[in-house]
């Protein structure tokens, strides 16, 4: 049976675009070339953005049900440990939420937990699973379609099958077969370390269960270093272990060559024979690269998660997931014709530059945490940017701003709404405290991410206390969309009495102060499928034509 999408990866990132393709009624299959799914926590780190995402996704509870917070702080340790209490550094403060940020905190999820979650809800809804131990070996691009050729492990039998779809993308992970055959330059460094990392059970109390343990020489030409983190396993003291350092200080082969010499490395670096471990879960190498494509796609082929780099600040998965919420809408609407297919140029236009800032971001982390002097009060201190609330797509050719409009205005892709604004290309802002009009304020109220959606762009409009003609010409601008593709939602401030054409009003003022409105300065917000602002429009009727004329057939 052909299938509008073929993916590559059964991942965070390539889950969570089957669902997300799914939601928007695609078809699609998904292929992983191991035969069994991974059994680590690898990336466990969920960032703030992240989680509003998986929100509009529908999968936020269950996230939040099976996760647990970050560890607090970091306890360092001299290498070998001599005695003396370790230096403890918090790792990320702790934060209250706020009305236009509910979720301002990170969560903690092993990515094979997180994947099994996406697995479980992706069979659940749409009756479709991971197929295991097939491989993409080869593609041709046609004008309207891909052939892709899988070599398939049916009851111990290589089978090839051959297949036609509409798109392919890859999840593979930036050293895979889509970025290869495609031809897309790996553009980087590759720092001199070596590591061993995996998961490992603790036996007793000798590990504080809250915090990431870490010992380190001080010695700066090769320096070594031995982490611990709390994996956060209900009933289990689980533990993510990293051991790496320079070739001639460590034979990172012989230590990844077994349990023992793990162990064995374990006690002898660090000196804490006390610490006693039980069941090895896995293990493998690890050698740091920072990497990414100079595009994500060509033609009828994408990719997603298409960088490698340090793990340090909790970035990578994170980004791959959102890589793949900025392609999922665009692809949604060129394949249902509803957009030309030059919409999906965007993609790489949009991601490009926030992924080389996390890139730069990472790097520096990584050069403070594994190459830096032991002790150093900065070392893995993670500040609010790495929470991702900041990242943006201001500029980008897609995304149209009639407020701010200073094309030569500089611009940080992971940097924005902490500047007084909220502009085209931000996040969308939450807003709780929004009351049906006509309906007691007191009894059920809703916020603005309760009504957001990965299915369709919503027309956030602020007509504020002067704005009646403005909002009768935008109602009518508005049904000139299909209501599939396009949600109204009008807020009114409080103290308004304007007629019942409008539907929600902003009790508590959370929208019009979240979204920097003012009241006599009717506005609308075009916010897209992926919870990011597409356009502010002052104009009107204008304003909202020339943006859709940017996206729609």
């Amino acid at each position: 049976m052909s299938v509008n999408v073929l993916i590559v990866g059964a991942g965070p990132s390539g889950l969570s675009l089957a669902l997300l393709l799914l939601r928007n009624g695609l078809s699609v299959r998904i292929v992983e070339k191991q035969l069994q799914f991974h059994p680590g926590e690898r990336g466990a780190g969920i960032q703030p953005r992240t989680l509003e995402l998986y929100k509009l996704l529908g999968i936020l509870p269950d996230i939040i049900e099976r996760s647990s917070p970050p560890p607090t702080n970091l306890r360092s340790f001299a290498m070998p440990d001599d005695g003396k209490p370790p230096n403890l550094t918090p790792i990320a403060q702790s934060l209250v939420n706020t009305p236009d940020r509910p979720l301002i905190n990170a969560r903690m999820l092993g990515q094979n937990r997180q994947e099994q979650l996406l697995r479980e809800r992706i069979l659940a809804d749409y009756g479709i699973q991971v197929e295991l131990g097939a491989e993409l070996k080869s593609f041709e691009q046609q004008p309207d379609h891909v052939v892709a050729h899988v070599v398939k492990i049916v009851d111990s039998k290589i089978v090839e099958e051959s297949f036609t779809v509409d798109w392919l993308v890859g999840a593979d992970g930036a050293r895979g077969v889509v970025r290869k055959q495609l031809g897309l330059t790996f553009l980087g460094e590759s720092p001199e370390m070596d590591a061993v990392t995996g998961d490992i059970h603790v036996l007793g109390d000798s590990l504080d269960h809250l915090d990431f343990s870490i010992w380190r020489q001080s010695d700066q030409a090769e320096p070594v270093i031995v982490s611990m983190r709390p994996c956060a396993v209900q009933g289990k003291n689980l533990y993510q272990f990293l051991i790496g350092g320079g070739k001639r200080k460590l034979d990172i082969d012989k230590i990844s060559s077994s349990r023992q010499e793990m162990v064995k490395a374990f006690h002898e670096l660090t000196g804490r024979r006390d610490i006693e471990f039980g069941q090895l879960v896995w293990m493998g190498l690890w050698r740091p690269n920072i990497r990414m494509v100079d595009r994500f796609g060509e033609g009828r082929v994408f990719l997603v998660g298409a960088h490698v780099h340090s793990p340090t600040g909790g970035q990578g998965m994170n980004s791959s997931v959102q890589d793949s919420f900025n392609l999922a809408w665009k692809l949604t609407l060129a394949q249902k014709k509803f957009a030309p297919q030059s919409l999906l140029d965007s993609y790489s236009q949009e991601r490009l530059p926030v992924i080389a800032a996390m890139l730069n971001k990472t790097t520096e982390l990584f050069q403070k945490e594994f190459v830096g002097k032991a002790g150093q009060k900065q070392e893995f201190v993670r500040g609010y940017e790495l929470r991702q609330l900041g990242i943006n797509y201001r500029g980008a050719p897609l995304v149209s701003d009639e407020k701010f409009t200073d094309k030569d205005e500089v611009n940080d892709p992971y940097r924005s709404g902490d500047d007084g604004t909220a502009r085209a290309g931000d996040r969308a802002p939450d807003a709780p405290c929004l009351a049906q009009l006509g309906v007691d304020e007191t009894s059920s109220t809703v916020s603005l991410f309760d009504l957001l959606n990965t299915t369709q762009h919503s027309a956030l409009v602020f007509p504020g206390s002067t704005g009646r003609y403005f909002a009768d010409e935008v109602i009518g601008t508005l049904r000139e969309y299909p209501s599939n593709l396009l949600k109204s939602i009008f807020i009114l401030p409080r103290a308004s009495d304007s007629a019942s054409s409008f539907t929600l009003v902003d009790t508590e003022g959370h929208a019009y102060s979240g979204y920097h409105v003012a009241h006599d300065t009717p506005t609308v917000f075009i916010v897209r499928p992926d919870g990011y602002i597409g356009a502010l429009v002052t104009s009107g009727r204008l304003g909202i034509r020339n943006y859709f004329s940017r996206i729609f057939l």
